[in-house]
This record gives structure tokens, C-alpha cells and sequence, in this order.
């Protein structure tokens, strides 16, 4: 997958289905009526931003109707990296994102929803801008108007797989990002890049391996995440030393609201399953790579 380039001036993403379906005419050129409405908010905004005014102060409203449709818009929250306004477009809502530094935030990891499906607030597409000589960003997403009282284990549970399976992490995994049991501060999601805590290092055969423990995990199946273990020992000792690294030492970060659920408890006992499996591969280093 391309990595994003900050330094290109690009769209990204499309327009939501039910967005172009009100669309009075083709989708590229409904693509760029609305590009032009949201980067003409966005602007405004940083320009009030600019001026003094208070975040939270900071009043939109849009010059023009969007596709026939009246246009709301109604502040809900900042963040480290940007400013939520819920967008009402007739009867459709969704969360208009500007992003109040001179970086990308959203955009960036746009691409990398795609690898944790069911986790993430969809956005859909976003655009880069310029105010005063430097670049900022806002992105349209789904909007999540209620929250959960599980919202946040059921989110970390969902992370923790991803993060297993698909080289995702989160740097600030906190239940104020989470709403709905999706990661709505999108900016914190990344992928780890190293040689020894890389998924995309492992051969495919390797990565489909991790999958399956991580299955076992998901189900609480002990007995054959044992066996699967055991197996990989042998044959493929690279999953036991990514998932060792992985389980040891990249769930902490994850759960910083602490270790006393009960899918942490869980963990710990496929923790040490690995763990001895890793152990015994130290002892006979030829297994090892």
C-alpha cells in the first residue's frame, strides 16, 4: 500500500454513497463542488483560529446549499490534532475533521483503515489546503452520536487483532477515543516498522499463522492455540518470536486504562504459552531466525 506523501497537494478517499447518490450530477464534478464547500469552512476556521478566536468559539455556516440540500454545521470537540464539527447535509450527519497543524493527521492513516475493518470511524475523503504559507488537512467521516458503556473494551479487543494480524498500533488507546467500539481520533493509528515487531517481515505462510493463534485467542480456544504453538516452534520459529515480542511487549500501550479486564486476564494465559515456547526456542538457537 503507497504510503501517503504530506507534501502533495491531493485529494483522498470519495464521496460517501449516500452523498453522491443526492448529487445532481456526475461524481467528479459533485467531488469537486464539495471539495471547494470544505475547504472553503476549513479555511475559515483556521483564519478564525488565526485571528484569536477560541476553538470552541469558532462559529461555520455555509455560504450555499450542497447538492440542493441545506448544510449544518454544530462544534462537538477538539483534540491534540484537530476540531469535530457534526455536518448535517439535509438528513445525513456526518463529522467534518480540520486538522489544526501544519501535518496531515487524518489523512495519513486513511489508508490504513482498510486494515482494520469494523475498528475504525469510516472517513471517507479529505483534502489538503493552504492558509498563510502552510498546509493543513480536513477529513469527512462518519459521525457517532452516542456511546457505550463497552464501547471502549470491545474497541481494544478489536485493535489488539489488528495489531497481531495487521502490523497496526495505537499511541494513545484511551476510552475518550472510542465511541461506539470504534476509534474515532484516527490520527493515533499507525504501523509498527521493525524488523523484530513487524508482521509484513514474516512470509505469508508466517502471517497466516499469526491469524489463526490470534483466532484461538479471540475464541479462547487454549488447547489449540497450544498445539498451533508447538507446531510453529518447529517449523516456522519466526511467528514465535513476533508474536512474543507482539504479546510481551506491545499490549501495555494499548490498554493504559489497565490490565484488570477481562480480556486482559485472558491474555495472560496465551502470554505464557508463548512465552515458553519462545524460551525453548532460545535454548535450542537453531530453531531460531
Amino acid at each position: 500500500m503507497k504510503k501517503f506523501n504530506r507534501f502533495d497537494h491531493k485529494n483522498m478517499g470519495s464521496l460517501p454513497e449516500a452523498l453522491r447518490k443526492i448529487a445532481a450530477q456526475d461524481a467528479r464534478a459533485a467531488t469537486r463542488e464539495f471539495n471547494a464547500l470544505m475547504t472553503e469552512l476549513a479555511t475559515d476556521f483556521i483564519a478564525q483560529l488565526s485571528n484569536g478566536t477560541q476553538k470552541n468559539k469558532i462559529t461555520l455556516t455555509a455560504s450555499r446549499k450542497l447538492f440542493g440540500q441545506d448544510v449544518k454545521l454544530e462544534y462537538v470537540a477538539s483534540g491534540s490534532v484537530g476540531t469535530v464539527y457534526k455536518m448535517q447535509v439535509g438528513d445525513l450527519s456526518y463529522a467534518f475533521k480540520i486538522n489544526r497543524n501544519s501535518l496531515h493527521g487524518e489523512l495519513y492513516a486513511m489508508a490504513l483503515q482498510r486494515r482494520a475493518r469494523g475498528l475504525v470511524n469510516q472517513a471517507h475523503i479529505g483534502a489538503v489546503f493552504e492558509f498563510g504559507g502552510r498546509k493543513y488537512s480536513w477529513v469527512l467521516s462518519d459521525y457517532v452520536a452516542r456511546d457505550r458503556a463497552d464501547g471502549f473494551e470491545s474497541a481494544m479487543e478489536k485493535l489488539y487483532f489488528a495489531y497481531l494480524t495487521k502490523g497496526l498500533t495505537i499511541n494513545d488507546a484511551h476510552p475518550g477515543n472510542f465511541k461506539d467500539g470504534k476509534l474515532i481520533d484516527i490520527p493515533s493509528l499507525d504501523t509498527r516498522d521493525n524488523k523484530v515487531d513487524d508482521i509484513k517481515q514474516l512470509t505469508r505462510v508466517e502471517q497466516n499463522m499469526v491469524a489463526r493463534l490470534a483466532y484461538y485467542i479471540k475464541t479462547n480456544d487454549i488447547e489449540k492455540f497450544t498445539k498451533t504453538v508447538e507446531m510453529a516452534r518447529t517449523t516456522n520459529p519466526a511467528v514465535i518470536n513476533y508474536m512474543f515480542v507482539a504479546m510481551k511487549f506491545g499490549r501495555p500501550p494499548m490498554f493504559v486504562a489497565g490490565n484488570t479486564n477481562d480480556f486482559s486476564l485472558k491474555l495472560r494465559r496465551f502470554e505464557s504459552v508463548i512465552d515458553m515456547a519462545y524460551r525453548a526456542n532460545k535454548r535450542a538457537p537453531e530453531l531460531s531466525r
